[in-house]
C-alpha cells in the first residue's frame, strides 16, 4: 500500500487543480511517500502535533507519473542506513485518477500518531494471552540468542511466556506481533534486568527485539519497539535501557541515545537510553 501524508487543505486545493503536489517536487524532484508499515514512524518524527493531516491512498498502476522505490531521503539530512527499507518516491505530481481514498489521520492527545485500524496490519500483544504461540515463540527465541545465553533452552523461554508481570522475583513482559492470519511475526521483551554483566543502569531494559526474516523492513520492529516503550511509560518509568551489537545506528533514529560501549561475551555491545 503506497500513502501520501499531507493536510486537508492540500488535498482541498488539489482537487481544484486536479492533482495533488508537494514542495519536496520543486526541492527534490519528486513526492514523498510511504507503505502502511512505514507510515506511523514517518508522521511521528517528522510531523508529531500537526493538525489535520490526511493519508492519500495511491494505486501505483493508474500513476502517469513515475514510481521509484528508492532509499529515504531524510527530511533532516541525515544520511540513509544500509538496513533500512526502500520508500515510494512519485517523481511529478499526483493525478486524482490515482487516488483511492482518503484516510483520516488524527492526532492523539499527546500529539502522536497512530495507524487507523483499517491500515493495521498486525497487533501487538502479552504472549501469555496466545499460548499456542509459545512453542514456535520460544524455538524462535532460543536460535536467535543462543549466540548470547548458550545456557537457555526452549523450556527457558516457556516458562517465562507463561508468566507476566514477576517472573522468578523478576519483572518480564513479554510481547508478541501478528497478522491478520494469527501467524507470528516478532517478539520484544520488557524486562528489570536483561543479564548485562557489570551494569549500572536501573533498568527497565528493551530486550530480544526479533522479526522473523520474511517479516523484516515492514515496520514490525519499530512497533514493537514502542509499544515497549509506551508500555514502560504507562508503567511510570522515566527511562528505559537497552544494549546492541549491531543495530544502535537504527534506535538512535527512534530517538535512543548512547551511553557507552561494552562488552558481553568478548564482543563490543553499545549501551542506549530512551528518556520517556
Amino acid at each position: 500500500m503506497i500513502l501520501h501524508l499531507t493536510n486537508s487543505a492540500t488535498w482541498i486545493e488539489a482537487q481544484q487543480q486536479g492533482s495533488i503536489t508537494a514542495p519536496s517536487l520543486a526541492a527534490e524532484g519528486f513526492i514523498h511517500c510511504s507503505t502502511e508499515h512505514q507510515m506511523r514512524d514517518v508522521a511521528n518524527k517528522y510531523y508529531r502535533g500537526a493538525t489535520n493531516m490526511v493519508l492519500v491512498h495511491i494505486d501505483p498502476a493508474a500513476l502517469t507519473s513515475p514510481l521509484k522505490w528508492e532509499p529515504p531521503a531524510h527530511i533532516d539530512g541525515s544520511p540513509s542506513l544500509p538496513d533500512e527499507p526502500l520508500f515510494p518516491h512519485i517523481y511529478g505530481v499526483i493525478n486524482l485518477e490515482a487516488v483511492i481514498r482518503i484516510i483520516d489521520f488524527p492526532l492523539n492527545p499527546d500529539g502522536s500518531f497512530d495507524l487507523p485500524a483499517q491500515l493495521t496490519a498486525f497487533s501487538i500483544t502479552l504472549i501469555n494471552q496466545v499460548p499456542h504461540h509459545h512453542q514456535e515463540a520460544a524455538e524462535l527465541s532460543c536460535e536467535a540468542w543462543k549466540h548470547d545465553f548458550p545456557e537457555d533452552t526452549t523450556q527457558t523461554y516457556l516458562d517465562m511466556f507463561t508468566a507476566t508481570g514477576t517472573y522468578a522475583n523478576r519483572f518480564v513482559e513479554v510481547f508478541a506481533a501478528l497478522n491478520q492470519a494469527d501467524e507470528l511475526l516478532g517478539l520484544a521483551t520488557l524486562v528489570d534486568d536483561d543479564e548485562l554483566p557489570g551494569a549500572t543502569e536501573p533498568g527497565p531494559w528493551l530486550a530480544a527485539v526479533f522479526v522473523v526474516p520474511e517479516a523484516r523492513k515492514l515496520g514490525v520492529g519499530s512497533a514493537l519497539v514502542d509499544h515497549v516503550v509506551s508500555r514502560s511509560r504507562e508503567l511510570g518509568y522515566a527511562e528505559m535501557f537497552l544494549y546492541t551489537e549491531h543495530q544502535d545506528q537504527w534506535y538512535q533514529k527512534k530517538g535512543w541515545s548512547y551511553l557507552r560501549d561494552t562488552l558481553f561475551n568478548d564482543i563490543k555491545h553499545v549501551v542506549m537510553r530512551n528518556a520517556l
